[in-house]
């Protein structure tokens, strides 16, 4: 007769208990760290430790189910809070393929002042420059240049591109296996693989 198997307790109760303080603010320093690096957060918690052995650890912590559960908790709430999506994210992408470069002048050819800009114009502006010359003596004047920086079109219409998968070498096979036969003439002789 065979004795029903045991559930692995120690296993069941290792995901079900709450995190430590320390492991809460490792999950939350990972989140922080813009390129969420594992072992500087790891060392930022866990400040007395090598390089080496931070690496180590930070690679055993980190593939935890309840770290990994935590830090997508972390994640979601600071997308729910800063109100980050992937429509939000492409729309943006969508504003600095699609703009219209003649909304940055007035109708004489001169550019707007920025508070005269419409809103995805202004906000697709990568950085503004303005430069002050003095022509001759004071009498003279003086010029302004003022030179935008805007978003490279192209570039953001090849990752619009990506996105929507219309630049892939590659094929999709949809359906179950599918078998390859390789042919190949050998001294005179055809044979398969």
């Amino acid at each position: 007769m065979m004795q029903p198997k045991k559930k692995n307790k120690k296993k069941v109760d290792m995901v079900d208990k709450p995190l430590t303080a320390k492991e809460e603010r490792l999950c939350r320093e990972f989140i922080c760290d813009f390129a969420e690096n594992q072992v500087r957060s790891y060392l930022h918690v866990y400040e007395n430790m090598s390089y080496a052995s931070a690496a180590v650890e930070a690679s055993k912590t980190f593939k935890k189910p309840k770290i990994k559960q935590r830090i997508a908790e972390l994640r979601a709430e600071r997308n729910k809070r800063l109100e980050i999506s992937a429509d939000r994210v492409l729309a943006e992408i969508a504003k600095l393929s699609f703009y219209d470069p003649r909304g940055f002048f007035d109708p004489d050819g001169r550019l707007k002042p920025i508070d005269e800009l419409d809103p995805d114009h202004a906000a697709i502006i990568g950085g503004i420059e303005t430069m002050h010359k003095n022509i001759g003596d004071e009498k003279d004047g003086q010029i302004v240049l003022t030179k935008i920086k805007l978003p490279d079109k192209g570039a953001n219409l090849e990752r619009l591109g990506k996105h929507l998968k219309l630049f892939t070498d590659q094929h999709e096979i949809v359906g179950g296996p599918v078998e390859i036969k390789i042919i190949y003439e050998s001294e005179g002789k055809t044979q398969s693989e």
